[in-house]
């Protein structure tokens, strides 16, 4: 009897696989409307039809819904009106089975709710702690115009031999008066060091003229800020709605909050970000009065000033990730609704730590986190895979999968005759945001060159890619540490700027060495198709350690990268250890831990690193590379991994993102140039392969090595069963 019953069960569960396969051809064939890219529109009419006419339209173009807002009219916020207009169009998108996102400012970016905020509170408006340095020679006399903004410190630092001695430091702040210096400059070498705060407007984003305007913006450090934000917009419409959000909204779409500390132009002086409630948790934090320290923060690169720069961003990442991600979560949770957007600048560490202190912190705050796309051409998107994997690693370590994209190709239009990149070249930049994790976009791509037909076929491939990568979890047997804390430690605030929208130029040359260390093993993984995922310092103390395997939920890492770590908490590096020792391997690039969050360096961090790298029973499962070497790392990791899959040729232009899901594994495979490519791909195991097309929603079996072909800038889809 138990024979048949295990002969039936086994029939059933065939059964049942083959209606799933079925099920999910039919949602690759006709995706749906949620896996559709949305278009962003900020002013709708108030006729509804009008209003559907626009909705008609976006459908034959093959798009699966919108973000939208109120119109940004002078009574934002304050007219019904206009309010229960917004929420009939949203209905009406609903009723066509469209997905609906709530864009929640005016303009951009986020949090200040049209201006509203610091109408009513205009100190609360963002902040930077400024610093400035000058090199003279005495004894001379300077008479100097000093920084704007309230004169925190004003400082003579005497130079010996290249060395600031900061312990022979003259206070100077009595010579200015008026915003100008008057000093009788000593015999010798000095450094004169101003500091100020003041509020962030000229230079940066928040004195950028944004819908005709200059909006002056809040500071999110605030906790004041985001529930008076809240009550603003989302509580105003749940009001006037009479119900809740999310019986019309998917999520929310905040674009762009930051804290502002991060300069578009030269100003020839280094920012951090601040406000008043700053300084008062950094003494409850950390037992001492941060104005006691400004000199040691800005000049001292040795121990203590490491030590106090991490301690301040940590504060600084605590509080926004709390004060404002947190806390629109939450409220948004309350309404049946989740909480998404994109933030700033994300491509770069050097732009998140003053902006954010820690963006995976952010992340992890939001159910769908997001990137901004700046450009849909490719030679210029290159560090949008890194952002994006960011932005999917961050929501997978909260076990999550969604992850959205606003491409709004403004960059485009002065190399392409005023108009977007070429629609196959928008299809490059889109594959390599899908292979990094995306899976939702709300954008602005009008896609120029394309009939409605070819609007269709573009908006349907996209659509079918994040039907198959939707949900599951990453194949990935590699985790990159996100070197934060690193990064916090050697943050000096010297002048920084853009050098273009995903890059930063100046600041602190070790800084910029991990930045562009981050960069490289990134890159390593990308080009040789190996599966990975960044993980964060949390995320070691939330995994376990089982027989050569970290293990974070669904997540399971054979091999954890450091790039460049110097820094970390004890608790973190004993997880590692006990990775190593368990089997797992590690590799550390550029430099090996020293300090910890509260020692700099540290005696416990040290006993770690020689534990995991000094020791005979961890030789070969603990390496460390003195300097970064592509041909190095690839060999190590080569002998370290059995793949799941090889490409043939080797070293061509190919990404691939590998997730595994309902019982299956699921490969993107993707031409990331303009040339027509050929390779075969080989599964190191593989019971049954089955090509997925997303151009013609097509499914054919395929042999073990699949032999591919790629026009340029196109991708197919592989499910496996093993």
């Amino acid at each position: 009897m138990k024979k048949y019953l295990t002969i039936i069960c086994v029939i059933l569960l065939a059964m049942s696989c083959i209606e799933g396969n079925a099920q999910l051809q039919n949602s690759f064939k006709t995706p749906s409307a949620e896996n559709r890219p949305n278009l962003n529109i900020h002013n709708t009419p108030k006729d509804t039809g009008k209003q559907d006419s626009i909705l008609n339209q976006y459908l034959l173009n093959g798009y699966g819904g919108l973000a939208t807002n109120v119109n940004w009219t002078d009574d934002y916020l304050k007219n019904d009106s206009e309010i229960q207009s917004m929420f009939r169009f949203a209905q009406s998108a609903r009723s066509k089975g469209m997905n609906v996102w709530l864009y929640d400012e005016n303009t951009y970016p986020s949090g200040m709710a049209g201006g509203s905020i610091l109408n009513e509170h205009p100190d609360w408006e963002v902040e930077g702690l400024q610093f400035k340095d000058s090199v003279i020679n005495g004894p001379s006399k300077i008479h100097w115009n000093i920084m704007q903004g309230n004169l925190v410190a004003m400082k003579g630092v005497p130079v010996v031999n290249g060395k600031n001695q900061l312990g022979k430091t003259i206070d100077i702040k009595k010579f200015a008066k008026d915003h100008e210096l008057n000093w009788d400059v000593p015999k010798g070498e000095w450094r004169v060091v101003q500091i100020t705060t003041n509020v962030l407007r000229n230079g940066y984003q928040s004195g950028t003229v944004r819908g005709g305007k200059v909006r002056h913006y809040p500071s999110l450090l605030m906790p004041e800020v985001t529930q008076r934000f809240i009550e603003l917009t989302h509580k105003r419409y749940t009001e006037v709605l009479g119900s809740k959000l999310g019986s019309l909204f998917y999520s929310t779409f905040t674009d762009e909050p930051s804290l502002m500390a991060q300069p578009y132009v030269n100003l020839g002086y280094g920012v951090y970000p601040w406000k008043n409630n700053l300084s008062a948790g950094f003494e409850k934090h950390f037992g001492y009065k941060l104005e006691d320290k400004l000199l040691q923060l800005m000049l001292d690169d040795g121990n203590e000033g490491q030590k106090l720069r991490y301690q301040y961003f940590s504060l600084v990442s605590e509080m926004m990730s709390h004060n404002f991600f947190q806390a629109i979560k939450e409220y948004c949770h309350s309404q049946n609704m989740k909480s998404g957007g994109h933030l700033l600048l994300e491509e770069t560490m050097m732009a998140q730590v003053p902006l954010y202190g820690d963006i995976m912190a952010c992340f992890r705050e939001m159910d769908v986190p997001g990137i901004d796309v700046l450009t849909a051409m490719p030679e210029y998107t290159r560090r949008y895979l890194y952002s994006s994997r960011l932005a999917s690693s961050a929501t997978e370590l909260e076990g999550r999968s969604e992850v959205m994209s606003e491409i709004c190709p403004v960059s485009d239009h002065k190399k392409n005759n005023g108009k977007e990149a070429p629609t196959n070249d928008v299809k490059g930049t889109v594959n390599r945001q899908l292979v990094g994790g995306v899976t939702r976009f709300n954008n602005y791509l009008k896609l120029d060159h394309a009939s409605q037909q070819e609007k269709m076929v573009f908006n349907t491939y996209v659509a079918r890619v994040s039907t198959m990568m939707a949900g599951g979890v990453r194949a990935s047997k590699i985790a990159v540490l996100y070197p934060i804390e690193t990064m916090w430690s050697k943050f000096r605030p010297l002048p920084t700027w853009l050098k273009n929208w995903d890059d930063i130029n100046g600041g602190d040359p070790r800084a910029q060495k991990t930045e562009k260390l981050f960069g490289q093993v990134s890159d390593l993984l990308y080009d040789n198709q190996w599966e990975f995922s960044y993980i964060d310092a949390k995320a070691l103390l939330e995994s376990k350690v089982t027989s050569g395997h970290l293990i974070h939920g669904n997540l399971n890492w054979e091999v954890l990268i450091l790039p460049g770590v110097e820094t970390l908490p004890i608790l973190a590096w004993q997880a590692v250890e006990a990775f190593v020792k368990s089997g797992g391997k590690v590799i550390a690039i550029d430099a090996l831990p020293l300090n910890s969050s509260t020692d700099f360096p540290s005696t416990e961090i040290k006993k770690v690193t020689d534990s995991v790298f000094k020791n005979k029973e961890t030789d070969r499962k603990a390496i460390y590379v003195e300097k970064f070497s592509t041909a190095m790392v690839q060999d190590i990791l080569s002998s370290s991994i059995q793949r799941d899959f090889t490409i043939s040729p080797a070293n061509i232009p190919v990404l691939c993102s590998h997730k595994r899901m309902d019982g299956h594994d699921v490969l993107l495979v993707t031409n990331d140039s303009n040339q027509k490519q050929q390779f075969t791909l080989s599964f190191n195991s593989a019971r049954k392969i089955e090509k997925w097309d997303p151009n013609t929603g097509e499914v054919s079996d395929a042999n073990n090595p699949v032999a591919i072909e790629l026009d340029a800038f196109n991708g197919i889809i592989l499910k496996v069963e093993k």
